[in-house]
């Protein structure tokens, strides 16, 4: 939290000035002196705080711009339109986490940047033996790549960026909620 050039100046005043050699009242000419210097400090504090909101493109106003800039045009055509902010932050904070890891809770955790609870499973493999006549009886191993995801409904825009995000091996299958 910043603090005010009255708040600086007093502590300049007690911290700096040795004790009964000076006067440090507020209204004494040093005082009026420090305050001129203080006031620059708290302006720059206060500009610190504000920044402080912009590290992240899910709270970015200020420097959203320069997010999407950094990110480029979505690939999945997500940008388009006219978005608000709040949505502009949630594609840009999503985007932006959206560069390592593919697992299923990655996924979950892209889904929930983007505002989604999503779901996903993966079935086991079946493994009972043998192949029997070049048939399989039970399953493939093709079954430990495949992941069924469950997301809310057809509108989430998420389909386009997990396939392009997962692993090259693994089939998603996309079932939504709203069809049950």
């Amino acid at each position: 939290m910043s603090r005010t050039a009255d708040q600086i100046r007093d502590e300049w005043l007690h911290d700096l000035m040795p004790p009964g050699a000076i006067e440090r009242s507020p209204d004494g000419n040093l005082a009026k002196f420090l305050l001129a210097f203080a006031g620059p400090f708290a302006a720059l504090e206060g500009d610190i705080d504000g920044l402080a909101q912009e590290i992240s493109p899910r709270t970015a106003v200020g420097l959203l711009a320069d997010y999407e800039a950094v990110l480029g045009p979505d690939p999945c055509g997500r940008d388009q339109g006219n978005l608000t902010l709040e949505q502009r932050q949630a594609l840009a904070y999503q985007r932006w986490v959206a560069g390592a890891g593919v697992t299923p809770a990655f996924f979950a955790a892209m889904a929930q940047a983007a505002g989604y609870t999503i779901t996903i499973e993966e079935p086991d493999t079946p493994v009972h033996g043998r192949v029997r006549c070049g048939e399989t009886r039970y399953g493939t191993s093709d079954l430990r790549f495949l992941w069924i995801v469950t997301l809310p409904d057809k509108s989430t825009g998420l389909e386009c960026p997990m396939q392009r995000l997962c692993p090259a091996h693994t089939t998603l299958v996309f079932k939504y909620a709203d069809a049950a």
